[in-house]
């Protein structure tokens, strides 16, 4: 939990702070920022539910509405209820018009912007200095200077060109003996990028891989993929990381098939889900096909999975297995949830900002491997130790690997990044969440 600061938020219900300094002010208090009355506060929230984006953005908006439906069926926060504004940016870069239409016009309060094109906004968002939660796969700018008002929903785990963890590599080349990567992202998003990148440098080499193939120039969600096949049957690579949407990495991989190329492994940034299990595309997949998920899968069960579950059934009508779509938007809008409860009554954008960010302890939902470091303090640093979880299709249904456990590695990269990037306090904020 974000703890100290949202201290008294028990398990994953919203209750009433038990510490009364964290609650500020009277029943009757006001604020003047916008989005607030005495009994409600507004929000926006985007998401790419359609669009090239869609195949992982679908369920994001299901995400929060399963969120904060439970939130204001237990009351609101401090006598709030939640009311959202949400908006599909298409997948396209009205995203920073969405932005400003809910900002401007709508009078929102706080901002949760879900989107893979996201990135189109933050600079609007930062000199806003409307609190927004991202989705924190968007984008690189988490870590900079004067974005302290930006919250990445993917904790400090956010990616930064030349920085990358080694433990997908390592599986890769340990268990499914592959010796050769190549790696595969989109050329117009800096995060799809900049990871295929770093793996390609850092993670391949680390593990003792010898990379062999790195394309990052592809169109956003492009299934045109006739050039990438050759230059990766040309380049000898035998297993893939794709920092793409599941239609991008499954048509790359289709079509090393339809031409008899044999890869020993793969792993897809994204695809697990419901969707993935119901379309043609499960059919290309092999046991060396493998599902990176950052938030725990429902086959391994435990509170968060159950809580997630129960609220995505009661408040947006979802039964299926999750997909990444309804991750991101439930966890973005738990860590908003939590924050306004900490915040108080009278609240602020500046108080909203300072109970997410001090001392800034989140424990995900209870869907993650590790906790989430949001402080000041440590601001502009990154884990020394990533996790995930990885999982195959097995006889149509999600087998996590490993004994269903996540795996850990640790930071690799540019040493002066490294360096530049961590620290002592950094290090120790990587806490290991519940597996229960």
């Amino acid at each position: 939990m974000l703890r100290g600061a949202l201290k008294g938020v028990v398990a994953l219900t919203v209750v009433g702070l038990t510490t009364a300094g964290l609650v500020a002010g009277t029943a009757g208090a006001q604020t003047t920022d916008p989005g607030v009355t005495a009994d409600t506060v507004k929000i926006g929230f985007i998401s790419a539910e359609t669009g090239v984006a869609g195949t992982t953005g679908k369920g994001s908006a299901d995400g929060c509405k399963a969120r904060i439906g439970r939130a204001n069926a237990a009351g609101g926060v401090n006598g709030r209820k939640i009311q959202v504004e949400y908006i599909d940016d298409q997948s396209s870069p009205s995203n920073l018009d969405n932005a400003k239409d809910l900002i401007q016009n709508r009078n929102v309060f706080a901002l949760v912007n879900d989107s893979s094109l996201a990135f189109f906004a933050y600079r609007y968002e930062a000199s806003s200095g409307v609190p927004t939660i991202g989705g924190g796969f968007d984008g690189t700018y988490y870590y900079d200077k004067g974005n302290e008002n930006i919250i990445s929903g993917l904790g400090s785990s956010s990616p930064i060109p030349g920085l990358s963890y080694d433990y997908g590599a390592k599986y890769m080349h340990t268990k499914l003996g592959a010796n050769k990567l190549g790696a595969v992202g989109f050329g117009i998003s800096p995060s799809s990028s900049e990871s295929a990148r770093a793996n390609y440098q850092y993670s391949g080499p680390a593990a003792g891989m010898q990379p062999t193939y790195l394309n990052t120039n592809v169109d956003f969600g492009s299934t045109d993929v006739g050039p990438v096949v050759l230059g990766i049957k040309n380049s000898g690579a035998d297993s893939l990381y794709f920092a793409t949407t599941p239609d991008t990495s499954v048509a790359i991989l289709a079509g090393l098939k339809q031409n008899g190329y044999p890869l020993k492994a793969s792993i897809l940034a994204s695809g697990y889900g419901q969707d993935l299990l119901d379309s043609p595309a499960a059919q290309v997949l092999g046991p060396g096909d493998l599902l990176l998920s950052t938030f725990r899968p429902v086959e391994t069960g435990g509170k968060g999975v159950k809580q997630l579950q129960s609220d995505l059934k009661k408040y947006a009508n979802s039964t299926k297995i999750p997909g990444l779509g309804n991750y991101t938007g439930y966890v973005d809008c738990d860590i908003l949830v939590k924050g306004l409860t900490a915040a108080g009554k009278d609240l602020t954008r500046k108080g909203l900002i300072d109970a997410i960010r001090n001392p800034g302890d989140y424990d995900v939902a209870g869907l993650g491997c590790q906790n989430y470091d949001f402080s000041l303090k440590n601001y502009g640093k990154t884990s020394t130790t990533g996790c995930a979880w990885l999982s195959v299709i097995q006889n149509g249904k999600f087998k996590p690997l490993n004994g269903g456990k996540p795996l850990f590695g640790k930071l690799v990269g540019d040493p002066a990044l490294i360096a530049q990037y961590t620290s002592a306090a950094g290090a120790a904020t990587a806490t290991t969440a519940a597996t229960g």
